[in-house]
């Protein structure tokens, strides 16, 4: 599994508590954008495609405003380190 720079592990646990605090509702480009100070979606765009590669997330169907899909074996090991250790293993 390819590692993460720090703006993109960002980017993905905030992709994470997003759809949790929102009935699993992913965040848009432009919340994302404001939600790590970016000043373009194309920016946020680009993490995206990054996050695609390295296989933490899919992109579900164009034109889809909240179309960011969160790969599950990486979230379970996101949840390792979000403080959830307890939960996971009961």
């Amino acid at each position: 599994m390819e590692e993460l720079t720090d703006l993109q592990e960002k980017c993905f646990s905030i992709i994470i508590r997003y759809s949790r605090q929102n009935g699993g509702h992913p965040p848009t480009r432009r919340e994302l954008m404001n939600l790590l100070s970016q000043k373009s979606v194309n920016g946020i765009n680009q993490i995206l495609v990054a996050l695609k590669k390295k296989g933490y997330i899919r992109i579900g169907p164009p034109g889809k405003k909240r179309n960011i899909i969160v790969i599950k074996e990486h979230y379970r090991q996101l949840a390792l380190f979000d403080g959830e250790r307890g939960a996971s293993n009961s």
